[in-house]
């Protein structure tokens, strides 16, 4: 089924002592597609491969931020792989379902190209930012009794939230940021010891001291319109994404997930202590816009 992209990726999203982790994969010799089979799996498992391509768009935008603020290193040839399959996808997502084979052809090539893309850049980076950190810490505290749910439909329902923070935040100006006050301890209290001490170990690089808000408060301000400008280029507007997954019946709020609205905002403001990676998650909880897109419940 064309459910995910993790088919040619060399990392590989691995649970450990209940933190989930990205870990060294071995790449396959190959990957060998049946566009007729593909075609006839369950319209689910199709619509959560969709939902898994279309955070691109927040995966890059997450990206640039993060190479713009701090240096990151960026490429864009696993975007410009990509590039002409998604403009079928977001025009015409019905045909995914109707057993079109030049839709599902622009659905696989997608997703093993996402694939490929990762691997080219030696890591997640390209497909996998603030969206997947949601998802994740879904998949490691989602309530008891909830019915199974597709990666790809997380992803949907992550990438939503994303792109519209990346919106929001994008258009209230440059931000200040102030410093971080999360210790090892609020994250074992959170989190319990040893998951704590291992997000604290991913989160700590990021965690800003006084010094650095203030610093990286003057970058933005004097980068904020090279940044929009080149961020503004790659999104897709999330009215859009939402259009698209209406259209094939993909989930777009919590509650289609089966999460309620308290748990999720908890996943949005906890996901980033989940991984070394500077995204808009990261910006609009050290600017303070975090807290009034999602408050505490």
């Amino acid at each position: 089924a064309p459910s995910m992209n993790g088919y040619t990726s060399t990392n590989a999203a691995i649970t450990v002592d209940g933190h989930k982790q990205s870990l060294a994969a071995v790449a396959p010799a190959g990957v060998f597609i049946d566009l007729e089979v593909l075609a006839r799996a369950p319209a689910r498992m199709i619509r959560a491969g969709l939902g898994d391509s279309l955070c691109r768009s927040t995966a890059q935008a997450d990206w640039l931020l993060s190479h713009h603020l701090l240096g990151t290193p960026y490429r864009r040839a696993p975007f410009a792989l990509l590039a002409k399959d998604e403009s079928v996808l977001l025009d015409e997502p019905e045909a995914l379902l109707t057993g079109d084979p030049e839709a599902m052809r622009a659905l696989a090539r997608t997703l093993v190209l996402s694939g490929h893309g990762m691997t080219i850049c030696g890591g997640s980076y390209p497909a996998s930012q603030g969206e997947h950190l949601i998802s994740h810490y879904i998949d490691m505290f989602a309530p008891p009794g909830r019915a199974p749910c597709f990666h790809g439909e997380q992803v949907a329902v992550a990438t939503l939230t994303m792109a519209r923070m990346q919106e929001d935040v994008l258009a209230a100006g440059p931000p200040r940021l102030h410093p971080c006050a999360v210790t090892c301890a609020e994250l074992q209290r959170r989190f319990g010891p040893p998951m704590g001490e291992s997000c604290w170990r991913e989160f700590e690089p990021k965690c800003l001291s006084e010094d650095a808000a203030a610093k990286l408060s003057r970058r933005i301000a004097d980068i904020w319109d090279a940044l929009v400008r080149d961020i503004r280029a790659v999104m897709v507007p999330a009215s859009r994404l939402a259009a698209v997954l209406a259209r094939v019946g993909g989930p777009a709020t919590p509650a289609e997930i089966g999460l309620s609205a308290g748990f999720y905002a908890a996943a949005v403001r906890n996901a980033r202590y989940l991984r070394n990676r500077y995204t808009f998650l990261d910006l609009a909880a050290d600017s303070g816009h975090l807290a009034p897109l999602w408050p505490s419940a």
